[in-house]
């Protein structure tokens, strides 16, 4: 029995060690005015890929739907001092998408005698962001607030017969499809949890047409965990309350992805630490 204590103690103690060797992660900057690093590739199996080309420009795609739903976006850091202000600029290819979902007896979303139209979707977003903790001697910085508000439109061609879809969390997005235009506000929270986790919480308020018509508000946490340097764990929720032609209407969904990034080049202050270990200094 003592044995087996001693055994389970170092295995905890090795676990211990393995997650302090791992450096405290950057706080995520999805959804802010940050951009990822400059030739950075983040990977992940639900979230659009993410790569970024300059120090201030990154652009991003969801590669595993890209054959089916066509899509890219980009997002630019104009400015990034005591606050950071970033405009997102996206679009996508749904025409693909909507036709196979119709020929899959989805009858509660696309009847499958619906004519499906050439749809050209567009989104364009504006976020500042500003860490309201700075860093200090014994601490880095924390709780990085971001405030965005955004629009998205869609241009359509042909004859149509597609349904509105009302589910929750859907709907808002896939009005544009019926000649509307979806406007959104909303407010992000990133921060260190501990040394191993981050969090991520939103709050944001859409709604269809230029008026307030039928709107949504919705709710997202996420906990972040490295598992190595190179791969994250993600796990959370999201919340959403709406209103819809045929009523209001709630619901909660799980959420889980992994993410892998790999380097292809290094920060200047990686590669100056670099030749400093090579030195021997």
């Amino acid at each position: 029995m003592h044995n087996k204590f001693l055994h389970i103690c170092f295995i905890s103690l090795f676990f211990l060690n393995s997650f302090k060797a791992i450096s405290q992660q950057e706080i995520w900057t999805v959804g802010t005015a940050k951009t990822i690093h400059e030739g950075n590739l983040e990977i992940s199996l639900l979230r659009p890929a993410r790569y970024g080309i300059t120090r201030t420009f990154e652009v991003s795609a969801q590669p595993f739907c890209f054959p089916i739903f066509p899509n890219v976006q980009i997002k630019k850091n104009w400015y990034d001092k005591k606050f950071a202000i970033a405009t997102v600029h996206g679009i996508n290819y749904p025409t693909l998408f909507l036709n196979i979902v119709r020929k899959r007896d989805k009858e509660d979303l696309i009847p499958v005698d619906s004519i499906v139209p050439q749809l050209i979707v567009f989104k364009n977003e504006v976020i500042a962001s500003k860490m309201l903790k700075e860093a200090t001697s014994c601490e880095a910085p924390n709780y990085f607030l971001s405030l965005k508000i955004g629009v998205q439109f869609a241009l359509k061609f042909n004859e149509s017969t597609l349904p509105l879809i009302e589910k929750p969390i859907i709907y808002q997005r896939t009005s544009v499809y019926h000649n509307q235009i979806l406007w959104y506000v909303g407010a992000d929270l990133d921060a260190h949890l501990n040394e191993v986790i981050n969090y991520s919480v939103d709050l944001d308020f859409l709604s269809v047409g230029i008026g307030i018509d039928d709107w949504a508000v919705e709710h997202k946490g996420m906990l972040m965990m490295k598992i190595t340097k190179s791969l994250m764990a993600l796990v959370g929720y999201k919340i959403s309350y709406g209103t819809y032609p045929d009523g209001s209407k709630f619901g909660i969904y799980p959420l889980a992805d992994i993410s892998w990034t790999y380097k292809f080049k290094k920060l200047k202050k990686e590669e100056l630490q670099l030749f400093k270990d090579q030195k021997g200094y």
